[in-house]
């Protein structure tokens, strides 16, 4: 196993974790009460991108060569911008542990992406390459320690009181 095999996985795992995210976050923003327009709208687009980023983690582990790549470019980039005007917009609901740990993902599918254009012309006629699955375990691992947490903050950012607390929900009963 060389290191290209033990990484080959990392962007589709990296677009799941993304996905995740910016799903959770612009549901967030679609889900609370005193969203506004502008809110929503951001929410809508980034659950679009969100679902999108999980179709091509999907679609590229599946195939075992990065699809679509320009668009992955542009859906990273978008996903990074709308994450980045829903802080501005809805600041005290929205996580930036969230936004940070997207955009440290997002960062990884959009790097991948564009060294893929680059070299294009060199890999167009190159069939799929096989993939470590100890480097998908790591890779699964690292996504794994990243969303978790920002899936919680994000959660936790949505229903902040005004007063600063996040209200306990209990399971009594169950």
């Amino acid at each position: 196993m060389n290191a290209a095999t033990f990484v080959r996985s990392w962007p589709s795992v990296s677009a799941w974790g993304a996905g995740l995210i910016i799903a959770a976050l612009g549901a967030g923003a679609i889900v609370r009460p005193d969203s506004g327009a502008l809110a929503t709208g951001l929410g809508i687009g980034m659950v679009i991108l969100g679902l999108a980023s999980l179709a091509w983690g999907a679609a590229t582990l599946s195939t075992g060569r990065l699809v679509v790549p320009r668009l992955a470019l542009a859906g990273a980039l978008a996903a990074l911008a709308l994450a980045t005007a829903l802080m501005f917009v809805a600041s005290a609901h929205t996580s930036i542990i969230g936004v940070a740990a997207a955009a440290v993902l997002l960062v990884v599918v959009g790097a991948t992406s564009a060294v893929h254009l680059r070299r294009r012309g060199r890999t167009a006629s190159r069939p799929a390459q096989p993939m470590s699955v100890t480097g998908l375990l790591v890779a699964a691992a690292v996504i794994a320690v990243l969303v978790t947490p920002a899936l919680g903050a994000t959660q936790d950012a949505v229903l902040l009181r005004y007063d600063g607390t996040v209200p306990v929900v209990t399971h009594e009963g169950h």
